[in-house]
């Protein structure tokens, strides 16, 4: 074989060898692959076990808007260990046969719960919830049933009108303010709304105190 011969087939070699390398941009393309990372998922937020951890919960879905999410947290809230104590019986105590034998308090266990003002609270908070999201039928519902078991209910209405977080049912609130007036006026005569006793009248003017 001369060496012109040979130079020529090592010639074609090559060439035939550039034709199915691969382009220099599908080789940069290939060189930048990477495995997807795996991305961690978050952990679930913990149940709360108290009134304290379940209120702060609460507040925290309220400001970020999940308002029915912060209704749910202030619900379950009343039905956690709160500032209420008692004890439970877990054994059974005194002499076996003695019905009238003091009881064991190695047998009594310390327990918590929410107390009445707290679920009070919590029910307000669900108030505002509801008013938040302009639900006003069920916030007044809430409210008309919380002043049910407080002291001042009417000044408790006047002290609503001013909470920022009622503004947006504050016409309501106005509408029940009414409604307590009317309840806590004093009875008329013979216990009929609007009809007058005059010698409580009579009794004003001497300023003499009257009792109906």
């Amino acid at each position: 074989m001369s060496w012109s011969i040979f130079i020529a087939l090592l010639a074609t070699l090559v060439a035939s060898t550039a034709a199915y390398s691969l382009p220099a941009a599908s080789r940069a393309a290939s060189a930048s692959l990477r495995l997807p990372r795996i991305i961690a998922c978050a952990e679930p937020a913990a149940v709360p076990d108290s009134y304290e951890a379940a209120e702060a919960r609460g507040f925290e879905l309220y400001a970020e808007g999940e308002h029915e999410r912060a209704i749910r947290m202030f619900e379950l809230a009343q039905t956690l260990p709160g500032a209420g104590t008692d004890y439970r019986r877990t054994e059974q105590g005194g002499m076996i046969g003695s019905a009238s034998a003091p009881p064991n308090p190695r047998g009594l266990e310390l327990t918590r719960f929410a107390t009445a003002e707290q679920k009070l609270i919590a029910q307000y908070n669900i108030a505002c919830c509801y008013a938040a999201m302009r639900d006003s039928g069920r916030a007044v519902d809430v409210l008309r049933a919380y002043l049910n078991q407080v002291s001042d209910p009417l000044n408790q209405v006047n002290e609503m009108l001013v909470d920022a977080d009622l503004e947006p049912i504050r016409a309501e609130l106005r509408e029940l303010r009414e409604e307590q007036k009317a309840r806590g006026a004093p009875p008329g005569l013979f216990g009929l709304k609007g009809v007058t006793n005059p010698l409580r009248a009579l009794a004003d003017q001497v300023q003499v105190e009257w009792k109906d």
